[in-house]
């Protein structure tokens, strides 16, 4: 990455989606332009007359040479089908230069580096050079900080050429979405010899492959192992027990009530056991086994 946009600038301005930067180098050049310009006027020297002029004209000139790299350049970006919270991914960024005969040198595409945001981004991207009516493409690793629907709507794109005196820069939209799944963690997986398990706050109860006997319907049990015939019957829900095979069958009950008062948890406890479900949902169907 250009090492150009590791530090604050000193001097910054915005206008019509444009910003416009003031870097080191920049500032010291307008500082010797100033210097010049001073010592012209008060010796009246033809010669430092047109060493100003020629200095105005490398500010004119990385102005105009500026814009022309940043128009016309569109950015789309591509995420994973599948994305868990609070682990990286790679974010596939785009750049197409629409420019016909104009290529675009020294790009730079960052994202903004806010907490409310749904993702934050490892790092930005450098694209030394974008040919007319081309594309390039980059990846940068980006980490969802929660778990739902995640949208990138917008990038920032940059650029310091021609001369590395100023930088400017315009907001570009992306609309990037993708479905963030819960974090996964490390959790205790139940044996098979074991007939359930309490972990976190889910319940993880295996169920074998062969109908052995019907018990009563206790709080917990899944719906989908109620006998239903045996219930229309007796007018009392009766849930099949099933014997064990070789593959185990697991149903994990979440709870996200508080026992007590019957309210839904904070939001903070119940993204815990959400997560603590879903890993062990994860870690059972990688292990071979049926959720």
């Amino acid at each position: 990455m250009d090492s150009r946009y590791d530090y604050k600038p000193l001097f910054s301005l915005t206008l019509q989606n444009r910003t416009l930067q003031l870097t080191r180098e920049g500032g010291g050049f307008v500082a010797l332009v100033f210097g010049v310009g001073l010592v012209a006027i008060n010796t009246g020297n033809n010669l430092l007359y047109l060493v100003l002029a020629m200095c105005c004209s490398f500010i004119a000139v990385s102005g105009v040479l500026s814009e022309l790299t940043l128009k016309e350049i569109e950015i789309s970006g591509t995420l994973p089908k599948t994305i868990y919270a609070n682990e990286p991914y790679p974010l596939v960024l785009r750049a197409v230069n629409r420019k016909r005969k104009i290529p675009s040198y020294s790009l730079h595409l960052s994202f903004p580096d806010d907490k409310n945001l749904g993702f934050q981004a490892e790092r930005g991207l450098y694209l030394f050079h974008v040919p007319a009516g081309n594309s390039a493409e980059k990846t940068v690793m980006i980490k969802a900080r929660k778990r739902g629907p995640l949208a990138i709507r917008d990038c920032r794109l940059s650029t310091s050429f021609p001369f590395g005196f100023f930088v400017k820069s315009k907001k570009l939209d992306i609309d990037v979405r993708a479905l963030v799944f819960p974090a996964i963690r490390d959790v205790e997986l139940p044996s098979p010899a074991h007939d359930s398990l309490l972990e976190g706050e889910g319940v993880v109860k295996p169920r074998g492959d062969e109908l052995h006997s019907l018990r009563d319907f206790r709080q917990g049990d899944p719906l989908s192992s109620v006998h239903w015939k045996s219930a229309a019957k007796t007018g009392s829900l009766r849930v099949k027990e099933f014997t064990r095979g070789g593959r185990q069958s697991y149903v994990i009950s979440l709870n996200i009530h508080d026992p007590q008062t019957n309210a839904v948890v904070p939001s903070e406890l119940l993204e815990k056991r959400v997560s603590e479900a879903a890993s062990l949902a994860y870690r059972l169907v990688r292990r071979g086994d049926e959720v």
